[in-house]
């Protein structure tokens, strides 16, 4: 009976332990399946693409016993990857999934039942990728660094600048300026169009009143600083032609027809516009022309976008014919008869100047003739003449002159507010809807005088109300903006090729370009 019980005990036990090995083969078996998910997963996982299981049941089940929180995670971690075991999902390196079919998940050779109705998601490299940013996404996202650097300077310090470091009250704000020149020459880029040929594309006069627009293309074209060939890096695009060489070459001389010209810029901006996509990215925002001849804004026009949206760099700075300050740029009308400075720079101190004013010029348009009529051999302290006496020097008077008049002709911008700031002799501006050369930048009101035609009589009495020390300081101001007028070839920093280029980059910046025909967005 002892032994009996013995063997039945025996039997029982024997019959015991079977059942329980039964019971726990029953239990292993999930936890094989997920141990062999992750040896296999281990070494070879990858972070970058996976293929997702929803939760289920009987990947969770063997975990249960260690958790009580259904959110519980087990995680496994690879040398170069995750494998994540939770109530939500377990995720499978893609690479090594073979197939997905019939109830059976094949993964490196090994097959694996899942459930009958299981979602698969695959996570692509493509989709888990950091999302590449697109070449305007790129450009507005360094713009709007420099928008915030160039705000945060005016309450900063001023960076040291070996060539020079704006200061005094001829600048709104010098910090400012200072900081946004110097992210220019770091980060400005123009893309020039290599379409057309001179002498009206890629040409322009580089003597006379026009002299800027053909000194501009030229020393555009041959910046490695600024210029990029590469249209993708380019923050603004230049449509280089001059309006100077379109009336030299393209109208038909008292013709009065400006049809010749219009067919040339719209001819121009449609074969640009069909060549490249950058035109109708923006509808001409990011693109900018520069005239200096009176007919520029009137070139402007035959496009209706290239006048609305676009940065037009005009001498022609008249309100009245739709220049607008926010987007548009004011530069200097410079009459370089030589094409050089030589002889154009310098004046005696403001105690050598006996003329309280001077100016000779032709008589046209609407402001001269009542400046003449009022002045014209009138008074010993203005010298205002229509023609010049025989062996008297222009520059020579102007030299002797502490304020030089500047009345508009036909059009609002005159060379003689670039001769006086030469000479040392403070401007006075006598004009109507003009907005002065780099007015963004510069507080004229502190260096020059400003007179509307209806105070041409009093204009001796406005002259000598202004104290010797005030006019010490104007005339010290002068020379010291002096830099900003002067041309140089090759270009020096802060001169005025230099000066209209950043004001072209301030307009840029006051434009911000997305992605669709006209995504643009003001900031002014």
């Amino acid at each position: 009976m002892g032994e009996g019980n013995r063997k039945w005990s025996g039997n029982c036990t024997c019959s015991s332990s079977s059942s329980s090995s039964t019971k726990a083969l029953l239990f292993m078996i999930p936890l094989v399946i997920v141990s062999g998910f992750i040896t296999v997963l281990g070494p070879r996982a990858s972070t970058s693409t996976r293929l997702i299981l929803p939760n289920n049941p009987w990947l969770w089940s063997s975990f249960s016993s260690s958790s009580t929180n259904s959110d519980a995670k087990a995680k496994t971690q690879s040398d170069n990857g995750k494998v994540e075991l939770s109530s939500r999902m377990v995720m499978i390196d893609k690479a090594l999934l073979s197939e997905v079919s019939n109830g059976t998940i094949m993964i490196d050779g090994l097959n694996f039942s899942i459930p009958e109705s299981p979602i698969v998601a695959v996570r692509t490299k493509k989709t888990m990728r950091k999302r590449v940013l697109s070449r305007l996404e790129r450009l507005e996202t360094g713009l709007r660094r420099v928008r915030v650097a160039i705000k945060g300077a005016s309450n900063g310090n001023q960076t040291q600048d070996p060539d020079f470091i704006p200061l005094g009250p001829m600048y709104w704000d010098a910090r400012a300026f200072h900081r946004s020149y110097l992210e220019m020459e770091k980060q400005f880029q123009v893309f020039v169009y290599q379409e057309g040929e001179p002498p009206v594309f890629h040409d322009g006069p580089c003597k006379s009143i026009y002299s800027m627009e053909g000194n501009f293309v030229y020393t555009m074209e041959i910046s490695r600083q600024y210029r990029t060939k590469d249209p993708e890096k380019a923050h603004v695009f230049f449509l280089p032609f001059s309006v100077a060489k379109m009336v030299q070459f393209v109208y038909v001389r008292d013709s009065h027809d400006f049809g010749p010209i219009k067919r040339t810029v719209v001819d121009y901006v449609n074969l640009i516009a069909g060549r490249y996509p950058y035109w109708n990215q923006s509808l001409g925002a990011d693109h900018f022309m520069l005239a200096c001849h009176d007919w520029g804004p009137e070139t402007s026009f035959s496009v209706p976008y290239l006048h609305k949206n676009s940065i037009r760099a005009l001498c022609n700075a008249n309100t009245s014919e739709k220049f607008n300050p926010a987007k548009d740029v004011s530069f200097p009308e410079i009459n370089l008869q030589t094409g050089k400075l030589t002889g154009l720079i310098g004046g005696p101190s403001p105690s050598r100047r006996s003329i309280l004013a001077f100016f000779a010029g032709g008589v046209h348009g609407p402001i001269r003739p009542i400046l003449l009529e009022h002045w014209e051999n009138k008074d010993e302290d203005l010298r205002v003449h229509k023609y010049l006496p025989k062996g008297v020097s222009y520059y020579d008077m102007m030299r002797k002159s502490k304020f030089c008049l500047c009345p508009s002709g036909y059009e609002v911008a005159s060379p003689r507010v670039v001769e006086a700031i030469y000479t040392g002799c403070v401007p006075v501006l006598i004009s109507e809807h003009y907005v002065p050369p780099f007015s963004d930048v510069l507080n004229w009101k502190s260096f020059s005088v400003e007179v509307s035609t209806r105070d041409i009589p009093n204009l001796k009495r406005i002259l000598m109300n202004i104290s010797p020390r005030q006019y010490i300081r104007m005339h010290r101001r002068v020379l010291q903006v002096r830099k900003h007028f002067e041309f140089n070839s090759p270009p020096k920093r802060f001169d005025v090729f230099h000066m209209i280029l950043h004001s072209i980059w301030l307009r840029r910046l006051n434009i911000r370009i997305g992605h669709g025909q006209g995504g643009v967005t003001s900031l002014w």
